[in-house]
């Protein structure tokens, strides 16, 4: 019985679909794969300004706002200015969150918040998962150095 090489298992668990795979998350989403989740976000949102929300509501909202910022500034500047300003309004709602307990959206806020989901919703669809899952991990690393910091 022939004796198999460490090299002649590592090419029996080679993907040999892998490229199609990549390729198929570079192509941008297809038209309605994202709406599913567009509603479910615009629900977490719904729920933070008219109090009733929880914490992964919140959470909810602030990353789709930050994945959006993060492909905004690859697209263009206006564009993530518009979605900064609604990521300033959820740190206001935050700090308020913080001091009295509640959770309280001033119209305002609001404004900047809708806007700045919009503005979400089309740079996601406009996207590939393959650029969201990148926008993913620097918005994961921004917040790892965040919570190191004192």
């Amino acid at each position: 019985m022939r004796k198999t090489t460490a090299y002649a298992r590592k090419r029996r668990n080679i993907d040999k679909l892998a490229g199609f795979r990549l390729l198929d998350r570079a192509r941008p989403f297809d038209e309605g794969d994202t709406t599913g989740e567009h509603i479910k976000t615009r629900a977490c949102f719904e729920r933070l300004a008219d109090g009733t929300a929880d914490n992964n509501d919140f959470y909810r909202v602030a990353m789709a706002l930050n994945l959006a910022k993060v492909r905004a500034l690859e697209i263009d500047q206006a564009l993530a200015d518009l979605l900064e300003a609604g990521q300033n309004a959820m740190a206001t709602i935050r700090r308020r969150h913080g001091k009295w307990a509640k959770w309280d959206v001033l119209p305002a806020e609001r404004t900047a918040i809708v806007e700045a989901l919009d503005a979400h919703e089309v740079i996601t669809d406009a996207s590939s998962p393959l650029q969201m899952m990148a926008a993913l991990d620097v918005v994961r690393r921004v917040i790892r150095k965040q919570a190191r910091q004192p």
